[in-house]
């Protein structure tokens, strides 16, 4: 990693709950050493009737050290001590707002919605992970982008760490990473072609059909199931996004469609 520009380290010491002028006023001490308020102001760019404020707040929160006289010098406080507090107090914030916010939850039915829409890679991945976790008979997969399966390993682990075996279909032309996919549970493939070919000659042809169609808008690159209760489609329309069902019926039906394909491999 290269060096941070000095615009980089105030606006890391900000994230870590510095105010501006006290970031830019204690990086540039510990970078020009101990100095003249004067100084300070020039080198740091906060205005001179700002500086002795800003000083007198960082040395209350035990970050400057002064040396009294005529002129008064300012020094920093070593970073590694200083940047140790910051990170404590910004730990300690977090958890405390948790505490703060579940203490005030009220307790209340909430209302049942069967579906929700989901965006991007790290709020689906995260409800994947969440679904697997409350596997509690079986947890089943279909993909159609084997390397898209590997980002979800840990969903896997999840349903493996309450004693299910994964099922994994994956709806693909080739058998790539093999290898890597059998780690995740009990694979199967199938081709794409063998589902999409010729007329549908029943219900569960024509269904997956309609699911896995390469011609849609919505192209579909992965389906998860829970216990055939709750089910998680993930599409591509402009970057990862997901769709999560708990209507039983839907889940029930897209569990059969991968039992009809997983007895023809």
């Amino acid at each position: 990693m290269g060096w941070l520009s000095m615009e980089d380290i105030i606006a890391k010491l900000i994230r870590l709950g510095l105010k501006e002028y006290e970031a830019r006023v204690y990086a540039t001490l510990v970078i020009i050493g101990p100095a003249k308020a004067s100084d300070i102001a020039k080198e740091s760019g906060v205005p001179r009737p700002r500086v002795y404020d800003v000083l007198k707040e960082l040395h209350r929160k035990g970050f400057v050290e002064i040396s009294e006289g005529s002129p008064t010098y300012f020094r920093a406080v070593d970073p590694e001590k200083v940047i140790a507090t910051l990170r404590d107090e910004y730990i300690r914030s977090a958890e405390e707002v948790i505490i703060m916010l579940k203490s005030y939850q009220r307790e209340r039915q909430e209302e049942w919605l069967p579906v929700w829409y989901l965006q991007g890679e790290w709020s689906v991945k995260n409800r994947v992970e969440e679904l697997a976790s409350r596997a509690e008979r079986e947890f089943v997969a279909a993909f159609m982008d084997l390397k898209l399966a590997l980002k979800f390993r840990k969903a896997f682990e999840n349903a493996k760490s309450r004693g299910i075996t994964p099922i994994i279909l994956f709806i693909t032309k080739t058998r790539c990473y093999e290898s890597h996919l059998n780690e995740l549970g009990k694979v199967y493939f199938i081709p794409l072609s063998k589902i999409l070919e010729g007329e549908p000659r029943d219900f569960m042809e024509a269904v997956a059909r309609a699911l896995f169609s390469t011609k849609e808008r919505y192209i579909v690159k992965g389906l998860f199931i829970r216990d055939s209760q709750e089910s998680i489609l993930v599409y591509e329309e402009g970057g990862l996004k997901g769709l999560m069902v708990k209507i039983s019926f839907i889940p029930v039906i897209q569990r059969e469609v991968i039992e009809y394909y997983l007895r023809k491999t």
